[in-house]
């Protein structure tokens, strides 16, 4: 009996997920090189795959931002903030090994609760 192939050879699991990605391009000195945006196709925890609006080459350090689609405790925007090495592209796509990723919070624009005038 024939042994089954598992083709898949990523150790992590991807998430199909369709979300609107910022990135710019920088040089081992930091300095900026160019900027872009584009969409994400996949993500797991080592790797995004995304399209892009100008073609990208293997080797680029980019830094990518993308706004969460959940608000942290109903109140809080997250942003979703990952470095790393573009290791394939292919014309109007890239793929990406995450090097450092973190989440950053920012308020919504939620007008404060006026305080009650205390009695006396």
């Amino acid at each position: 009996m024939p042994n089954s192939v598992n083709t898949e050879r990523r150790a992590c699991t991807r998430f199909a997920l369709e979300l609107k990605v910022d990135y710019t391009v920088s040089d081992r000195g930091r300095a900026l090189l160019k900027t872009g945006s584009g969409r994400t196709i996949d993500l797991s925890s080592s790797g995004l795959s995304f399209t892009t609006d100008s073609p990208l080459i293997a080797g680029l350090r980019l830094k990518i931002s993308i706004d969460w689609p959940v608000l942290l405790d109903g109140a809080a925007r997250l942003q979703l903030v990952i470095s790393g090495a573009v290791v394939r592209a292919n014309g109007g796509s890239a793929a990406l090994r995450i090097q450092r990723h973190r989440f950053r919070t920012s308020r919504l624009g939620l007008e404060p609760v006026p305080r009650e005038k205390s009695a006396g």
